[in-house]
């Protein structure tokens, strides 16, 4: 278990930064944020506590820090993004790792995901920081029997919708920092360990 909250590493000049001083526009609709450093997603991933070698789904990679973290740790990674303009820098991100690494460029919505994952598969996410879109989003991942269980970052928003579900348990387990992403998150976020409760009870 970690012990200090998660925050922005002080060295920045990642992807993120990167495509701001480019001027690249993000996606309101989508609630696009990219994680600014290496380290706090290499936190992210050690506090998911994955199985070695586990299946894992990303929803919104993005620009691929967080899924070539999880690849580099030895994990299968099929990264779902719905923004084409990503497409060259997500898939060149990911290419080293070669059959570890998928890349689906589509609405996670309409992925088929029982016939993309393997049983036991988690789901590891930093989703949009739109409350509403983030919750759907999460309960479509966790409706698939192959999701056993998931972290993923959400705004404090999302965090109590996924508290009131009856079919899901919800754990928040840390916070992490708004200045941990480009462009700086809008509203507290919330680290939440997720799964079916059906899962937890089996």
């Amino acid at each position: 278990m970690i012990k200090q909250p998660l925050a922005v590493d002080e060295v920045v000049g990642g992807a993120a930064d990167r495509y701001a001083a480019l001027g690249f526009q993000t996606r309101g609709d989508l609630g696009q944020h990219f994680l600014r450093t290496m380290a706090a997603a290499h936190a992210l991933l050690e506090r998911a506590g994955i199985p070695s070698g586990a299946h894992v789904l990303e929803v919104g990679a993005g620009l691929g820090t967080l899924s070539s973290v999880i690849a580099a740790a030895g994990h299968r990674i099929w990264a779902v993004e719905k923004d084409e303009r990503l497409h060259d820098q997500l898939t060149e991100r990911l290419a080293p790792f070669g059959d570890r690494a998928r890349v689906t460029f589509d609405d996670v919505r309409r992925v088929d995901l029982d016939g993309g994952l393997d049983p036991g598969s988690a789901l590891v996410s930093i989703m949009p920081f739109d409350p509403e879109l983030s919750a759907d989003l999460i309960r479509h991942v966790l409706a698939s029997p192959r999701v056993e269980y998931g972290l993923v970052v959400v705004p404090r928003a999302s965090a109590e919708m996924l508290a009131r579900s009856a079919d899901l348990a919800v754990e928040e387990v840390d916070g992490i920092a708004r200045s941990s992403f480009w462009p700086p998150a809008p509203t507290v976020l919330r680290v939440l360990a997720i799964s079916r409760r059906s899962a937890c009870s089996s």
